[in-house]
């Protein structure tokens, strides 16, 4: 497994430290969450996005519900050269996270989380490369041509993302 670089493990845990400015209601929250996930892998340049963007990462962080690991297979949203970095390396927490609370049964399959992130992720930066060709990636795109010829899946297991 590769190491999140300093700088996103930091802003991870100051994240962590951050009181919610929601109610703490799981169920209420769970829902949110779930929605916020899907609406934002649906309309990532809609006008609330990065309010909402901004709400559910810190309640993925805070949330004592579930928790996700970031690992090597989000690496190339982490790359700096990556225009939309920021936003792709939050729909993959968020998208693991409303994945474990959609999927409690399926909550310590590491695998199968990774997996609903990055595909998430990938739908994300496809819309907003869209919108903005300049913003290609070609780490993103190797993960994208992953994803189109079924190599995906098999990726995510061999990157051991639960594994200690």
């Amino acid at each position: 497994m590769k190491k999140v670089p300093l700088m996103l493990g930091i802003a991870l845990t100051v994240l962590c430290l951050c009181q919610s400015t929601f109610s703490q209601d799981g169920n209420v929250d769970h829902r949110k969450l779930i929605q916020a996930s899907h609406f934002l892998e649906e309309k990532p340049l809609d006008k609330d996005a990065k309010a909402i963007r901004n709400w559910a990462f810190v309640w993925a962080a805070d949330t004592k519900d579930v928790t996700v690991i970031i690992c090597g297979v989000g690496g190339p949203f982490m790359d700096k050269k990556v225009k939309f970095g920021g936003e792709l390396m939050a729909q993959y927490a968020i998208a693991m996270t409303a994945f474990k609370l959609e999927n409690p049964d399926k909550a310590s399959d590491e695998n199968a989380a990774q997996l609903a992130g990055v595909e998430s992720a990938l739908k994300v930066y496809q819309i907003l490369v869209k919108d903005n060709p300049k913003g290609k990636a070609d780490g993103v795109e190797a993960l994208i041509a992953k994803r189109d010829k079924g190599e995906l899946p098999a990726y995510v297991a061999t990157s051991d993302c639960g594994k200690k």
